[in-house]
Formats: C-alpha cells, sequence, structure tokens
C-alpha cells in the first residue's frame, strides 16, 4: 500500500515522471498556441504563472479559469492549449489557465488557495483585465475539474465573486475512498498509480473536506453553486464519483448537464480520441448559454 511506501521515494518518482511528461507534452505539440500570453498574477498568496488565451482581445469580455489535470502533481498549464484556444475562437471569451502549484512540494490546500487568489484579483480589478466580472465561469479537467468545483464552494462560502457556471470534465470528487474500492474498469488508472496521486496532494486526515472532496460536501453548500457541465467516461474509475456529485447537485437545486461517453477512459480530451471534438463542443456551446 501507497501509506506504507517511502515518501522521498514516491517523490522522487514523481519528479522523473513529471519531467518525462512535460518533454512528451512539448514533442506532440501540445503547446500553448500562438495567441497565449504568460502573466503573473500577483495574489494575497503570492505570484501565480497564468496563461491568458485573448488577453488584449478589445472591449469587456466573459472569462473562463481554467485548470490542467494530472492528478495534482503533474502536468502543466500548456497541457490545456489546444483546448484553450479552441475555447476562445469559439466562443470569444477570455481564457486564463492557472499554473498552479503542484504537490507532493505543495500539498492542499496550496493548489485550492492558489486558484481562488488568482480568481479573486481578477475579478477585484476587471477593469485592468478588460473582463465582466458578472460573467465568469470556471472549470478544468481531471485534478483541474476537482478544483473548479472546490472553487465554487469557497465562492459561496466567502460571496466575494460568483460564477456565471462550471465545466467538470472527468473530475476526481472523492478522494476519501481507497482508489482499491473504486471500480477499475478495462482501461482505467491503476488504483496503485491513484493511491500515489492521492497520498502525494493530501494527508489521509483531510479526505473527507469538501474542499478535497466534494462529495462530502452538505447540502446547504451544494445549494448555492452555479449552473454545471459534467463530462464523464465509462471507462474510467472516477465515472461513479462524477454521477453521484451529479446527482448531490441536482438534489440541491443546481441545474446540471450530464454527458457521458461509455467507451472512454479517463483522460479523452487530452488523448484527441475521436470522442473528444464533440465533448469540447458541449463545453464551449455551455459556456455560450450561460457566458452570452
Amino acid at each position: 500500500m501507497v501509506k506504507e511506501m517511502d515518501r522521498d521515494k514516491i517523490a522522487k518518482s514523481v519528479l522523473k515522471r513529471r519531467r518525462m511528461i512535460n518533454f512528451l507534452l512539448r514533442m506532440s505539440g501540445y503547446g500553448s498556441g500562438g495567441d497565449c500570453r504568460e502573466i503573473y498574477i500577483d495574489t494575497e498568496v503570492g505570484p501565480v504563472r497564468t496563461l491568458w488565451y485573448g488577453y488584449e482581445a478589445p472591449g469587456t469580455r466573459p472569462v473562463f479559469f481554467d485548470m490542467h489535470g494530472g492528478g495534482f502533481i503533474l502536468m502543466s498549464a500548456e497541457a490545456d492549449g489546444w483546448m484553450n484556444s479552441l475555447i476562445y475562437k469559439e466562443t470569444g471569451c477570455k481564457v486564463v489557465s492557472i499554473d498552479y502549484s503542484l504537490a507532493p512540494e505543495h500539498p492542499f490546500p496550496a493548489a485550492v488557495n492558489e486558484v481562488y487568489a488568482v480568481v479573486k484579483q481578477v475579478h477585484d480589478n476587471a477593469g485592468k483585465y478588460g473582463i465582466d466580472p458578472e460573467r465568469m465561469a470556471i472549470g478544468g479537467h481531471s485534478a483541474g475539474g476537482n478544483l473548479a468545483t472546490v472553487t465554487c464552494i469557497q465562492a459561496a462560502r466567502k460571496k466575494e465573486f460568483r460564477f456565471a457556471c462550471q465545466v467538470l470534465d472527468y473530475p476526481p470528487l472523492d478522494l476519501a475512498t481507497s482508489p482499491y474500492d473504486k471500480p477499475c474498469p478495462r482501461g482505467a488508472i491503476k488504483p496503485c498509480e491513484a493511491a500515489i496521486y492521492d497520498a502525494c496532494y493530501i494527508d489521509p486526515s483531510q479526505a473527507r473536506n469538501p474542499l478535497v472532496s466534494p462529495v462530502y460536501a452538505s447540502g446547504e453548500e451544494l445549494a448555492g453553486q452555479p449552473p454545471a457541465l459534467i463530462i464523464l467516461a465509462g471507462r474510467d474509475s472516477l465515472r461513479d464519483e462524477g454521477a453521484k456529485y451529479t446527482r448531490l447537485l441536482s438534489e440541491a437545486g443546481v441545474d446540471v448537464e450530464l454527458h457521458e461517453f461509455p467507451t472512454e477512459r479517463h483522460g479523452f480530451t487530452y488523448f484527441r480520441t475521436k470522442e473528444a471534438p464533440r465533448a469540447m463542443s458541449l463545453i464551449t456551446d455551455f459556456l455560450k448559454k450561460h457566458l452570452g
């Protein structure tokens, strides 16, 4: 079990894999795109790197905050480059991809705090960034989907800003349940690998915190959530917790659109499978609907 493994060995293994994946992403052309600009946002938790799509677009525009996947320990904002370029071109809203700090060097709540702080800074300086603070959306893929919805929970708690909608693409939403106790269809992330992700990101005592595992949020907290688009992959160990969260949001009175891709694996939008364009169309249509 991962809890019995040497944490230093886990960290070294993660860092090695991170370098390899970042290299493969660069070689495969997953770059940020020509319309991207790197901006460091000064926040109350320190400077945070972001990639903007449409930064210099004229007029005041809606904004979509994006967080990349990678199990809270891998990848970077560049990984979402082609998807964010597409969102900007299809919707006209500015896109801010937040390059949050990764575990195990920066475990929970570092990434959660950084994402919230970036959104707050952009919201509070809307004129500077050319965005409409009343038309903000947030979303992400895999771990980024988790960060998106927990930021919505924080926003409802603090009441400093609100989102028009949220986009959750095959998110992990229950880190309290052991990966060994989750479904493992063919092609799913192996439980031993998922357990390493969880161990790097959180201490077991934090697992039921709604800012870690949103499925443990109260109905009262969920009642204040913005409309949600949830995309699930059928061959994914996270599918059931995504379906559970969909049900919990719906029971709390939240407008939820659920779309399942039964034959797809976790990460299929990153892999650009034949179903990825349809998933991206769902995302852009959803943003158009709620951002105007």
